[in-house]
């Protein structure tokens, strides 16, 4: 089972701010800076050329970078750092096109901190969703659910803020940042916290807790469905591909049938079998129809960039299995899913058959009494930037110095990761 589409992560190409600004008082300041970010393009190469099996290393040489691109951007903005040139830095777009061309997308170069800054803040939540995924997936102990929701709820809020404070460049900003292209993942992200809700409340055979309220559990189920029909709904014509609209709309067929099965559940405890057989059928129909039937097929691989060298080989392996493992996994979810549902409907079916001899309504007349969603996992707000590193308006002292790390940093989401 998976909880979020695999996307892939930009790279970006090499950049100097000494080489941009020339600043005796705050030098140290813009050395460290350019250490953190040749950090960070580092591991972000080796983690698209390879298979970085622990996506925290890719979210620490972020987080190690973040308080100086955002203490120089506050320099520039305040004067008190001056630029002899204009900062022109490049980034690989992870979003729009990625999956859409046999070759490889080009680095978009664009001027000002704040290009650099946004397209920095956009792989910290791609990362950060990966992350989440690794948490749910390898985790064992019951902190993989607060880690991956930590996870999700951190990725989307990072998503709003930029969503929030579009990037004003000309002629305009590159897809990926803009409004229009955001907007639908973090409505995907809100259907994923509680996606993972529902993967936690899920019956095992070797369970002894009390199962959770089926009224409850369809309500949740159905706020999912709802955030990945607006997600696939406000996907700009940009961002449409084969692989993330097959995701989502798997996802949304799943959390449907899910909500049908607690239904079904629910109207058999108050003596309605009729009405619980063809919530049944519904959701068993529901899954059959989810985007291509791609629990009966098998999924198709995505568009993988050519590469010369042997990174080929390597890269190819890299997103293709993160992409199979991703179809993969809801598939699975929704056989599992499908097979409870054939179950439920055989019992209600024997039932009715002895003791109830209600009639079966259409499975359409059932679908016209849902429920309202329940929303039980709230967005944590606007990410919030960190403090600046240098006290532009008092002294202007660095208070950092290579090569510690985050010393003195505070900000939202900092720490609860690891």
């Amino acid at each position: 089972m998976s909880l979020t589409f695999p996307f892939p992560l930009p790279t970006t190409g090499a950049f100097s701010y000494c080489q941009c600004i020339s600043s005796s008082d705050h030098y140290q300041l813009l050395a460290d800076a350019d250490v953190r970010r040749a950090q960070l393009r580092d591991v972000l190469k080796r983690a698209k050329r390879k298979n970085i099996q622990d996506m925290l290393e890719v979210v620490k040489a972020i987080e190690d970078y973040i308080p100086f691109a955002f203490t120089i951007k506050e320099g520039i903005e305040s004067g008190d750092l001056s630029l002899d040139h204009e900062i022109v830095t490049s980034w690989r777009p992870p979003l729009v096109g990625s999956h859409l061309h046999m070759v490889e997308n080009q680095r978009i170069s664009a001027p000002t901190i704040s290009y650099e800054v946004s397209m920095t803040l956009l792989t910290y939540s791609l990362s950060l969703l990966s992350l989440a995924e690794e948490a749910y997936l390898v985790g064992n102990s019951e902190d993989k659910w607060k880690q991956s929701t930590a996870y999700l709820l951190s990725a989307q809020s990072i998503l709003i803020y930029l969503s929030t404070h579009p990037l004003l460049i000309d002629p305009a900003p590159p897809l990926d940042l803009q409004p229009s292209t955001l907007t639908p993942l973090v409505n995907m992200i809100a259907g994923a916290l509680h996606l993972l809700v529902l993967y936690k409340s899920l019956p095992t055979p070797d369970s002894t807790a009390k199962p959770p309220s089926a009224s409850l559990m369809s309500r949740i189920s159905i706020f999912a469905l709802e955030k990945f029909s607006a997600a696939l709904t406000l996907l700009p014509q940009s961002l449409k591909n084969d692989a993330l609209e097959r995701w989502i709309q798997d996802a949304k067929s799943y959390c449907s049938a899910l909500a049908e099965r607690y239904m079904a559940v629910e109207r058999e405890s108050k003596g309605d079998v009729g009405a619980a057989i063809a919530l049944c059928m519904a959701g068993r129909a529901e899954l059959k129809s989810g985007s291509g039937s791609s629990i009966l097929k098998k999924p198709s691989r995505l568009s993988i960039p050519k590469r010369s060298s042997s990174s080929t080989t390597s890269s190819e392996s890299s997103q293709s299995s993160s992409s199979s493992a991703s179809d993969s996994g809801l598939k699975t979810a929704m056989k599992r899913l499908r097979q409870d549902l054939e179950s439920l409907e055989t019992d209600f079916r024997v039932q009715n058959d002895r003791l109830s001899f209600q009639k079966i309504p259409d499975t359409k007349e059932v679908k016209r009494n849902w429920p309202s969603g329940r929303e039980v996992v709230a967005s944590k707000g606007e990410w919030t930037p960190p403090a600046s590193l240098v006290d532009w308006e008092g002294t202007g002292e660095h208070h950092e110095s290579a090569p510690g790390m985050r010393r003195g940093v505070s900000y939202s989401g900092q720490g609860q990761y690891y």
